[in-house]
């Protein structure tokens, strides 16, 4: 597989909740990065076996996150993309719609995910928990 190949079977594995498939997919040191998580997500997460965790608990929390509108960017750096993407899925709690545009950087190494950094809406996420936001 090739960089841009490993970033689509990642797309590919979270539109199915396939953790398998997720943990095959990243290497033992696999960093995440997630800037905008709303607490109690974690904003930095290292090691196959603490991410594999933090993502073993999307099942119960979203439908398959139907990730499409996927644009692929090579960048300069040897194994490095850019993506754009976006989410329709549901909040399993809530029952409510769950869509959001993501900006991530992936990073690959062999035929495996590095590291990457996922940027996405926290407001949109939180909202699809039920949260209520009100004016100043």
């Amino acid at each position: 597989m090739n960089g841009e190949q490993v970033v689509r079977a990642y797309i590919d594995i979270m539109n199915r909740l396939d953790l398998d498939g997720f943990a095959d997919l990243v290497t033992d040191d696999v960093e995440v990065a997630l800037p905008y998580a709303p607490e109690p997500v974690p904003r930095h997460t290292a090691g196959k076996a603490a991410v594999t965790a933090l993502y073993g608990g999307f099942p119960s929390l979203v439908a398959p996150l139907g990730f499409h509108n996927l644009e692929i960017t090579p960048l300069p750096g040897d194994g490095e993309f850019l993506a754009t993407y976006r989410s329709d899925s549901t909040m399993l709690a809530t029952g409510e719609p769950y869509r959001n545009d993501y900006i991530s950087l992936f990073t690959v190494r062999g035929a495996q995910l590095a590291a990457f950094t996922e940027y996405f809406d926290p407001l949109v996420f939180r909202l699809a928990q039920g949260a209520v936001v009100s004016g100043p």
